[in-house]
């Protein structure tokens, strides 16, 4: 089974624990409980090591492989639908916009208010400061040794 992308990655995906978390830690924000959306976020840190705070604004479809461990994600982030964020990613500095269908590598950093459109693909240990348009493919620079 595909979605309207031919993408079999999000259709049948049910969150795992982290998500889970995240997504009933922002259910109650939502519903105005915010202490026991804080207590969700506190477990979420304790159980899985996921910092993802419930203001945060998530579209359905999350995947965080590896049980998302070391992901943190600053109160202010969008992002969209079917977005899939490997461990020891960090979302920093608020205000950053994240569209539908974002692959994000481990050990991504993404600083500022950037936008990174639909589609896009963020390879690993890449820092990104910088908006990324649709379909947008970022990696990390060549690695260079310093001394022998």
């Amino acid at each position: 089974m595909v979605d309207e992308h031919n993408n079999p990655r999000a259709v049948d995906y049910k969150p795992k624990g982290a998500e889970w978390l995240y997504y009933l830690s922002h259910r109650l924000f939502k519903c105005g409980y915010a202490k026991i959306a804080s207590i969700a976020k506190r477990f979420n840190q304790f159980f899985f090591h996921v910092n993802i705070y419930p203001q945060v604004c998530i579209g359905r479809g999350l995947q965080l492989p590896h049980g998302g461990f070391g992901v943190v994600i600053h109160p202010d982030t969008v992002i969209g639908n079917d977005a899939i964020i490997f461990h020891n990613v960090t979302i920093a500095n608020g205000g950053a916009r994240i569209g539908d269908r974002v692959y994000i590598g481990t050990g991504s950093v993404i600083l500022g208010a950037v936008t990174l459109g639909n589609d896009v693909v963020i390879g690993a240990n890449s820092v990104v400061n910088f908006d990324v348009p649709d379909g947008g493919i970022v990696v990390s620079s060549k690695s260079f040794m310093i001394r022998k």
